[in-house]
């Protein structure tokens, strides 16, 4: 199985840059761990990664999937539908870690 990629693109050291962030490491806390990629590009140092990728916006989470590759922008608060958007499986409980 391939490994499944998550990248989230971000502007600096902003505070939605810095919510996404801490909204991401939440949101790992309850989806399956194995065979995850996790990767945070910073626009401001890379933009060429995130013209590549074709990223107008931050924060924005992609999820790299060979069948479904979806994206999601903001700063990722509600764990409960940005993990339903991306078709991710919930195995903790978002609500003793999302709060």
């Amino acid at each position: 199985m391939a490994e499944l990629v998550l990248r989230l693109y971000i502007a600096g050291n902003s505070a939605s840059s810095r919510r996404a962030e801490q909204n991401l490491q939440r949101i790992l806390a309850v989806i399956r761990s194995e065979g995850w990629g996790v990767e945070i590009i910073d626009v401001l140092s890379k933009p060429d990664l995130a013209e590549k990728a074709g990223v107008i916006a931050t924060p924005t989470l992609s999820y790299e999937h060979s069948i479904r590759p979806r994206r999601i922008v903001g700063d990722l608060s509600d764990a409960r539908r940005v993990l339903e958007f991306l078709g991710i499986e919930i195995t903790g409980d978002l609500h003793d870690r999302t709060g």
